[in-house]
Parts: C-alpha cells; structure tokens; sequence
C-alpha cells in the first residue's frame, strides 16, 4: 500500500454502517483525529500498531492520532458498526484534557489498552444512537447538538473504562517487531535509519522491513515518514512555521520534508494551511 494511502481527510465524521464484503488483508490508515470504533456484529478482525483484536458484538475500539490500524473482513456476513472520528477541539476546552483521557497516549502515564469487550451494560450503544441522530436535525441545531452529546459519549466511554477491565490481547507480531514500534513512537524526531535499529534490536534489516510490513501494513521508513508529516502537520496548525515544523518532527532538512509532506498530504505545507483558511 503506498504511504499517501493511508489519511483520511475528514476530521469529523459520524457513521453507521452495514455491509457484505470479505477482504484478505487488512485496510491500513491513519490519520489526526481520535476514533471511536463500536462494532455491533459480523466477522472480523482489527489491527492496531501491530497487535491483532478479535472483535466481538458490542466491543469498543479507541483509537488515538497517529495509530496505524485496519479492519478485515473474514466473510461475507453483515459487517456492522459505528465509527466516530473526531477532532480534539470538538471538546469544550475545560472538559477536553478528562474526556480524552481514555485514549492511549492522551497524556503521560495514559492507558496503553485500546480494545474493550461486553460494553452492552454501559449504554454505549444508545449514546451513539442519540449523537447520530442529533446530526439529522437542521443545520444550526446539528451544530449546538454535535458537542453536547459527543461530550456525553465520551463521559460514558470514560466511565466504562473506569470500571471494565480492557481486553488484553498479545501482540501478533514478533516481539522484536514490538519492541521496535514502541522505540519508534518513543524516539519519532530522533535520527533514524534501518542499519541503527538492525544494530540495536539484533536483527537483520531485510527480516525487520518484511516482519515489521505484515505487522502494520507499511516498512519501517514509510511508518516514520508518515508519523513525522502528520506531526508536522499538527505543529503547522498550531501557527508554527513549516520550517520550525520541519525539523520539530525530524526532518534532517526542508527539501526532504517538502517532497515527504507533498506525498502524504497530496499538497504542500503552504497550500495545505491555506485550505484551512
């Protein structure tokens, strides 16, 4: 799959969803807003940053910013669920930093547990139910409505996770492919290259690249290329220059971080911000 595959554009999206398709290999993205993956019921499996979740009716996904994950589909029985994708500043500032909080990597010592099973009892579902039928109200009324029950949502999620255990799944990778996306995310704006990580983890770079692919659906350069973009991405619309984002996120230099933006986001830094208003 190429790199500038895996975005998705639409930083606030709310869908309920029934289909009938199978699909041999899983669908890789990511993108810069958070996720709420509810699955209701069908044959299916998820993969996030390497691990695989075997999902279950009423099981609950969250996923953070930058987190490389994909569904497949093992038959073609009705694949149904309801995905929200959100931005963080969809949340009213003084509630922003609590309703996010059950997200892995929302702050230092955030939970790493991303996959929750048997939701049913919290009343995710009718939540859902509610924020998605608030959006079919007139235009204005969508807008007050949106906020209100995404908070609500996201107050619920926080009260499951206060008091249902996650789910703990083993990685499907190697450990050495583990231990290697977990260095990667830690050490993102460092330098890196394949001969250092082969140096450190004790293993061939040819093996690293073909088990770290199958792991997370891209090679280990395009995993860090990708990641640094979107963080670059996210500085710039934080008023930063593209150049100070440049090399926040890592880029030894503007030209190859010009040529990797160009790739990823389909535009340069300059028409990317402009687009924005």
């Amino acid at each position: 799959m190429a790199a500038d595959s895996f975005l998705i554009p639409d930083p606030q999206s709310i869908r309920f969803s029934v289909s009938h398709y199978r699909s041999s290999e899983y669908e890789i993205h990511y993108h810069t807003f958070y996720e709420l993956y509810y699955f209701v019921g069908g044959d299916a499996d998820y993969l996030v940053e390497g691990t695989e979740y075997r999902l279950t009716p009423h099981s609950l996904l969250l996923l953070s910013p930058y987190a490389f994950h994909g569904v497949r589909v093992n038959s073609d029985a009705p694949y149904v669920r309801c995905v929200i994708q959100f931005a963080p500043e969809a949340l009213s500032a003084e509630r922003r930093a609590f309703l996010l909080s059950s997200f892995p990597g929302s702050k230092k010592n955030s939970p790493k547990e991303v996959f929750y099973e048997h939701t049913e009892q919290f009343g995710l579902y009718d939540c859902l139910d509610r924020l998605i039928q608030s959006q079919k109200q007139p235009a204005a009324l969508r807008e007050q409505y949106y906020p209100i029950y995404l908070e609500a949502l996201l107050a619920q999620v926080s009260l499951m996770c206060q008091t249902l255990s996650p789910t703990q799944v083993s990685s499907s990778a190697p450990e050495a492919i583990t231990d290697i996306l977990s260095y990667l995310n830690d050490h993102l704006t460092d330098p890196i290259t394949l001969d250092g990580l082969s140096r450190r983890f004790y293993i061939s770079k040819y093996y690293m690249n073909r088990a770290f692919k199958r792991a997370t659906g891209t090679t280990v350069m395009d995993y860090i290329i990708n990641k640094r973009v979107i963080m670059a991405r996210q500085i710039i619309r934080n008023g930063q220059t593209a150049a100070d984002a440049a090399i926040a996120s890592g880029f030894g230099d503007y030209s190859s971080f010009y040529r990797a933006y160009k790739k990823v986001i389909g535009c340069s830094p300059a028409e990317d911000k402009q687009s924005l208003g």
